[in-house]
């Protein structure tokens, strides 16, 4: 009915039409030709179906709905997103504001796989005041709770992640009270910004969090706007306080008061301030505030809402102002506040100016200069409160996660700042609002666009295809100095004259008007200006633009709160704190790395500046770019908050409005850069593992037999032969491809894949119906027989049927020639009869004949009967025969189709019959051979336990026999060495150490001295060798590389230097005179594993048989070139540094902890097990080299011979190892030691006087390895 209207278009404004844009997506960036419109209409569509969140690459946008969504923040859905995050193979999710939780917590835990992450996360949470950002920033911090709690249910207590989130939540509320308003666009709407860390220990357990706050809107205090109130804290005190209270606080209604009533609006529709009160009380203490607390906090907002209602009457003649207050008399005013009413006059009315040679001058002010001294005034305090607040919130959360000496592994930020503002009136608020705006649009356009650029450019991919929007010139119109807008304002601020906005607003245009592309002049009036931002262009106005940034206090004004009685406003309003009086705080500093330094720094720097500078751009700038800071040095997460409407009503949207806030938030810039780019990186090796098949036949190798290089050869193949050349870029170490390229290469595998099992499908199919054939063929033949055979029957009883009619009508042939001749025979008696009777005799014979015809016609009668009885006999036999002849042709084929559905029946009783047979002989099978195996198993146990004893009895004998030889050698040693071992002093203030006994090294176990070649390289392959060098130490050592694999290596050692070489080729030397090699580490088992730690490289970790007699020829070179000791450490539990690999995945130097531990599945062959995990380097030692550890001897021999070894603690193993694992002692050195002595008979011939003499080496409980180590090393060098 109505009238429609077409509206003409140029093509270059037109964009063609895709099926797509009609499609549910869930992520906006698969929608293909992406511009505004299918973007908005996917949007409110969603946003109609109650589906609030959709995900836009990586950015998540949210839609209020300004209503409650059942089921949308459940524990149940928390549950469902973290179980999904934890499976090998995550599921992909509807989009939700969990799942950008979930991506920060386990981005912080693992990192991303396709490229190396900050460990520190953001969550970064911005739009327009009323889309909901305060509500994101709850259910995210709601989200990392809960995650933490899940994650560590069965690791630890949940205690400390229950306070921390008490203390959260309340915190949530008190901020929602001193920070939050209603404003014309939301009825709670945060008038500051806030980051809060939630920090995690190395467990990634909850353990604190820290709040930081920006650019406080303190302007609300004094002036509101209609239908705005002021901050919610000072109505819920008038509603919630009693009666009493009130007024010995000389507290009327909300109406009393300008600073309440000044927007005309002192209720809000669906909120109870007095609940709200409640609320407060309970939350304020829950963070530890006390009863004085309360009464304190009560009467300094009292004491505002007073100062606000202050007049001033000014003297015509040049006099001092009077003051004079509405709701309180002067002097109970100046009692809140603890200061002398004379005292408040003065600070108000007059101002001390102090001259450049010392002397003051006292000015008296003129009306608008005393309310505007009030009116800083009542700002400052305000705003040192809500700080002092934030500081009480950061100090709980401290004291509740026993935060004093802890150090913080990782934390994730929640940052809920204030979006992009254009108002009808715009003034330094929006202005810092919007600059702020600005440098966080930099920091995502660093993280979306510069990083992909970098990204391309490293890898050597054109950067052409990607252009973006740089705002960097309107941060430089902002803050560049000298000519940027906020310097040259700070610059007017800081003069002491008479505000002229005229003046500032030149001092913009002159160097900026008509020259910068981002500032404009205003069209009307002299007092705006233009500025062009990234979301708009908006026009500020100058008016009282100086006035606002001047946010210090004049000298006057900071001497009498520092004078102030009141303990209270001291502590939160000045920087001398008075301990242990109200609203005393220790402070607590940010846990990240540095930051107690950086703070320190800061504070003093501000102290330095806060006499040249307070203002509010000035605090702003610095807060902010601290923030940046921080922020850059986080792996970001972002959420876009949009506001569907200004009427906050429930499932209506403004298309106008949502596509503005799109435009501000750059979303739309982000789908751009991404799929103009190469969104999907693979690295070759990933790529060829992934579409190996598509390369199958052609001339490349195994993935798992691939070099690098033919990694890469055969990802070129694959991507030239399957794709087109704009669909992707080699770059130098990963394959890019176009958005979507990565499923049509996925679909090419999966047709692959489809061909080959359609043709083994088709063979299988062809085996199959071959068997079902043959099963058919054999079954028709059987059919075709039972046909054949019922054929031929029916012909049979045709035939006799035939035959019985034959027969019968033969029968009655001859019983009709029979009836002739009997009937022919009676004609011929009933002649002779006539005949008779016509003789004379008839007479006679009448009577007779009267009698026997008279019986014959009974004869005949009767005769007459049995005949008609006989046919209808007959008759019935015949058709009793045709009846019986058709029951009998029915009743077979009854019966053959009977068969046959039998046959069938049973076929497929028997196939299961036989298929359950079949499952339970293989069940049987299965535990006849377990059973079996496990007697053969027990029979082989026991045949071993038999050699086993067997073998250490012969051992044992052997070992008795040594040990014998040994107690002799050692006790004829000792007494020849006793007085040489108290000359040298060796063993001095130690116990006696009896039946040891001394290692003879052999040095060369590769008999390197007589390799000629080796020989020759030493000398002319390391020009700092001497000319002859001499090989102290040769042996063969197992080297484990960076992946955790073992590497046969050769260690050589020199008078000054230690090789490792390969086949005669050095891997590595190192100059034990300096310092290259700085300690070394072993366990206290008796394993060949040690560590050596190097000073400018990563650590060696290996085994070496000769570990021992390695670590003492080291020692000793250590100590003739540089007169010190070796550092050695011997302890089960140690770390050593290396890089990536199968430690870790990171490219820089980590620290890696090795842990040895008894295991008891090890066999005494086996010696040990390693097992390299992320960080984690784990030894599991067999229990035989335990005991060799702990018992040297040998329990028997050492009874016997009262040998002392030193008993070790036990190890405390984790869980999941044995708990009652012992230390080793010194097991595989002595025990070399003694074989080496029992080898040799006659040890101890002195080479210098040619006596015998024995060792005497003693282990108590006393000496620790390394002295043991040492006093042997000493005694066998000086001996």
């Amino acid at each position: 009915g109505g009238s429609s209207k077409s509206i003409l278009l140029p093509i270059s404004q037109t964009h063609p039409f895709d099926p797509s844009h009609m499609k549910d997506f869930e992520d906006a960036s698969l929608i293909n030709n992406l511009h505004e419109a299918p973007l908005l209409y996917l949007l409110l569509r969603r946003f109609s179906e109650r589906n609030i969140y959709t995900n836009c690459s990586d950015v998540l946008i949210s839609v209020n709905p300004y209503s409650r969504i059942e089921g949308m923040y459940t524990d149940e859905k928390i549950k469902e997103v973290y179980d999904n995050s934890i499976l090998p193979k995550p599921c992909v999710l509807q989009p939700h504001v969990y799942n950008i939780a979930n991506n920060a917590y386990s981005v912080m835990m693992n990192g991303v796989p396709t490229r190396e992450s900050r460990k520190n996360q953001s969550v970064i949470i911005s739009g327009e005041s009323g889309a909901g950002k305060t509500e994101a920033a709850k259910q995210v911090m709601k989200y990392l709770i809960s995650a933490s709690r899940l994650k560590n249910s069965e690791e630890a207590s949940s205690d400390d992640v229950d306070q921390i989130q008490a203390s959260l939540m309340q915190s949530n509320v008190i901020l929602e009270a001193f920070g939050n308003a209603k404003t014309l666009r939301n009825d709670n709407s945060s008038r500051f910004g806030k980051y809060i860390k939630l920090r995690y220990d190395e467990t990634y357990t909850l353990r604190g969090a820290y709040t930081e706050h920006f650019l406080l809107e303190k302007t609300r205090l004094l002036q509101a706007d209609k239908g705005e109130r002021n901050y919610h804290v000072f109505y819920q005190l008038l509603a919630g306080l009693d009666e009493e209270t009130k007024a010995s606080l000389h507290l009327p209604g909300a109406a009393d008061f300008a600073m309440l009533s000044c927007g005309d609006t002192l209720t809000v529709s669906g909120v109870d301030d007095a609940a709200d009160f409640e609320a407060l009380a309970a939350s304020l203490t829950t963070i530890g505030f006390t009863d004085e607390e309360y009464k304190d906090l009560y009467s300094l907002l009292a004491s505002l809402l007073h100062l606000g209602n202050m007049s001033f009457v000014g003297d015509e003649d040049g006099g001092r102002t009077k003051l004079s207050t509405q709701s309180i008399p002067l002097d109970k005013l100046s009692a809140l506040l603890g200061v002398e009413t004379s005292a408040l006059e003065n600070a108000v009315t007059v101002r001390n100016v102090r001259s450049g040679r010392g002397s003051i001058m006292s000015m008296n002010l003129d009306e608008n200069q005393s309310k505007q001294g009030v009116a800083a005034l009542i700002k400052h305090i305000y705003g040192s409160l809500f700080a002092w607040l934030i500081e009480k919130i950061n100090v709980s959360n401290a004291s509740n996660a026993h935060s004093s000496s802890f150090t913080s592994e990782a934390f994730i930020g929640i940052l809920d700042i204030f979006g992009f503002e254009i108002m009808k009136y715009n003034s330094l608020s929006q202005l810092c609002i919007n600059f702020a705006n600005e440098k966080l649009q930099q920091q995502f356009n660093q993280q979306i666009f510069v990083l992909e650029k970098e990204l391309y450019a490293k890898e050597e991919i054109p950067v052409d295809v990607i252009t973006f929007r740089d705002n960097q010139p309107v941060i430089d119109l902002l803050e560049k100095k000298p000519t940027g807008i906020i310097p040259l304002l700070e610059e007017q601020s800081l003069l002491s004259r008479k505000p002229n906005t005229s003046q500032l607003v030149d001092s913009f245009n002159k160097p900026h008007a008509g020259k910068h592309p981002n500032y404009q002049k205003a069209r009307f009036g002299n007092e705006d200006f233009v500025i062009k931002h990234f979301a708009g262009d908006v026009l500020y106005s100058g008016d009282a633009l100086i006035e606002k940034n001047n946010d210090s206090l004049h000298d006057d004004l900071k001497i009498l709160i520092n004078a102030s009685t009141n303990d209270f406003l001291a502590n939160t309003s000045t920087e001398f704190k008075r301990e242990g009086k109200s609203g005393y705080l220790v402070s607590v500093n940010d846990f990240t790395d540095g930051a107690d330094c950086e703070e320190d720094e800061d504070s003093a720097n501000s102290k330095t500046k806060l006499a040249a500078s307070n203002t509010v751009t000035s605090v702003f700038r610095s807060q902010l770019t601290k923030l940046v800071d921080t922020l850059t040095s986080t792996e970001p997460h972002y959420i876009k908050c949009i506001k569907p409407n200004s009427s906050k009503s429930p499932s209506t949207a403004n298309d106008e409005l949502v596509l503005e806030q799109l435009r501000y938030s750059g979303v739309l810039e982000v789908v751009r850069i991404r799929r103009e780019g190469f969104p999907i990186r693979l690295s070759y090796e990933e790529f060829h593992k992934r579409f190996e098949i598509l390369c199958f036949k052609d001339d490349f190798p195994s993935f798992r037999k691939s070099s690098p290089e033919d990694n890469e050869a055969a990802s070129s193949h694959i991507c030239a032969k399957c794709l087109d050349p704009d669909e992707f870029a080699p770059g130098k170490t990963k394959m890019f491809m176009r958005n979507g390229i990565q499923e049509k290469l996925l679909l090419l595998v999966q047709n692959v894949f489809k061909a080959m099992a359609v043709k083994i499908q088709a063979r299988q199919r062809t085996k199959k119906e071959a068997a079902n054939f043959a099963v058919v063929k054999k079954s028709t033949v059987k059919m075709q027989v039972v046909i054949r055979m019922l054929q031929a029957k029916v012909k049979f009883q045709k035939q006799k049927a035939v035959a019985i009619k034959t027969q019968a009508l033969i029968r009655c042939h001859q019983k009709k020639t029979e009836f002739q001749k009997k009937r022919l025979s009676a004609q011929k008696i009933a002649a002779v009869v006539r005949g008779h009777q016509a003789s004379e005799g008839y007479k006679q014979t009448k009577a007779s004949i009267k009698l026997q015809a008279k019986l014959r016609s009974q004869w005949a009668q009767k005769q007459l009967k049995k005949s008609k009885k006989a046919q209808a006999t007959i008759a019935s036999q015949i058709r009793a025969k045709q009846g019986k002849k058709k029951y009998d042709e029915t009743r077979e084929m009854l019966i053959m189709l009977q068969s046959m559905e039998r046959t069938r029946a049973a076929r497929r009783s028997f196939k299961a019959v036989k298929s359950s047979a079949l499952k339970l002989q293989s069940i049987y099978r299965m535990i006849h051979a377990a059973v079996i195996f496990k007697r053969q198993r027990r029979a082989a146990i026991m045949l071993e336990a038999a050699q086993r004893r067997i073998k250490q009895s012969r051992f044992y004998k052997k070992q008795k026999s040594a040990a014998l030889l040994l107690h002799n050698a050692v006790r004829r040693f000792t007494a020849m060495a006793k007085l040489e071992h108290m000359k040298m002093g060796l063993f001095s203030g130690k116990k006696r150490r009896n039946n040891s006994v001394v290692y003879l090294p052999q040095g060369d176990y590769i008999k390197a001295c007589e390799d000629a070649n080796l020989m020759t390289w030493l000398k002319d392959g390391n020009d700092k060798e001497d000319d002859d060098p001499e090989i102290v130490f040769a042996d063969v050592v197992q080297k484990f590389n960076r992946k955790g694999k073992k590497q046969e290596r050769q260690i050589i050692l020199t008078k000054k230097y230690c090789y490792f070489m390969d086949k005669n080729k050095t891997k590595s030397c190192y100059n034990l005179a300096e310092h290259d090699i700085s300690g070394s580490s072993l366990s206290t088992m008796a394993d060949d594993f040690v560590v050596l730690h190097l000073k400018a490289d990563r650590d060696l970790l290996m085994t070496c048989q000769h570990k021992t007699e390695m670590i003492m020829t080291m020692t000793k070179i250590v100590r003739e070139e540089l007169h010190e000791d070796f550092p050695l450490n011997c302890s089960d539990s140690f770390s050593f540094q290396t890089y990536g690999g199968g430690f870790s995945r990171s490219n820089t130097l980590k620290d890696v902890s090795v842990k040895f531990f008894e295991e008891d599945d090890i066999s005494e062959e086996e010696k040990w097990k390693v097992s390299v995990t992320n960080g984690e380097f784990i030894i599991s030692v067999a229990p035989a080299l335990v005991s060799k550890a702990l018992h040297p001897l040998g329990v028997p021999r050492a009874t016997k011979f009262q040998v002392n070894v030193g008993q070790r603690k036990p190890s405390h193993a984790p869980t999941y190892m044995k708990a009652e694992s012992k230390k080793k002692g010194l097991s595989s050195r002595l025990m070399n030691m003694g074989k080496s002595f029992s080898r040799s008979k006659s040890m101890g011939s002195s080479k210098s006087g040619g006596t015998e003499a024995t060792a005497e080496v003693s282990v108590d409980d006393e000496d620790s390895d390394e002295e043991i180590v040492s006093g042997v090393n000493t005694f066998r060098e000086e001996s």
